[in-house]
């Protein structure tokens, strides 16, 4: 069943699409890691360049899509954790969320190739939801109610005067970039939500059948 916007306003997908849209996909993604740190691995640089992310509309790296894929990162449960997050951060409306659109395998694939610093940051982010989620309902976020996911991603998108909540904002804060960040890189994001004019895929360049035109 597809998610109806809220009847107070705009969506926070919405929000999301217009964000994006106005600045510019490329340059308004957010880099994995916080507090200004900047990693020497990007999104564009570590799958697939810039130029041909946005002219071609193909998957970054083949494997992203295969049946048989498989967390090189991630363990099995924080893999099913990310896949729940971006269900829940970018679900389906009118076009496919960041769920359909493999959030997590890219991530995944990110990760694998970023500096220890990032790779550790996640995993403490990670760790700390599920940390926080059994000291208030003792079990870890995938095992959640809907209604206790949606207390608990309600109470960390907003700032939060308690130190440790405060912290657990800012670590959160990675994970829910990274997901916003794969999806408006996969081809659902770039061509279905932000209707990106793209050129498209050439296997190859055929020369011209009529070259007398040209003398």
């Amino acid at each position: 069943m597809k998610k109806k916007k809220s009847k107070g306003g705009m969506d926070r997908r919405e929000v999301l699409r217009r964000f994006v849209a106005s600045a510019g996909a490329s340059a308004a993604l957010p880099v994995l890691g916080h507090g200004g740190v900047k990693h020497d691995v990007s999104l564009h640089s570590m799958a697939v360049s810039r130029e041909s992310a946005l002219g071609s509309a193909q998957p970054a790296d083949p494997t992203l899509i295969a049946a048989g894929w498989k967390p090189k990162f991630f363990d099995a449960h924080q893999n099913e954790t990310v896949v729940a997050l971006s269900d829940l951060i970018i679900p389906d409306t009118d076009t496919p969320g960041a769920k359909a659109a493999l959030a997590n395998r890219f991530i995944d694939l990110l990760l694998g190739a970023e500096a220890p610093q990032a790779q550790q940051q996640y995993v403490q982010a990670l760790g700390w939801l599920d940390g926080h989620c059994f000291s208030q309902y003792e079990r870890p976020f995938v095992q959640l109610s809907p209604a206790q996911q949606a207390e608990v991603l309600t109470l960390l998108t907003h700032e939060n005067d308690n130190p440790e909540m405060a912290h657990g904002v800012k670590l959160f804060r990675i994970v829910k970039n990274s997901i916003v960040e794969a999806y408006y890189s996969s081809e659902i994001g770039m061509l279905q939500e932000l209707k990106y004019e793209t050129n498209p895929f050439q296997s190859e360049y055929p020369g011209c059948k009529n070259p007398d035109e040209h003398k």
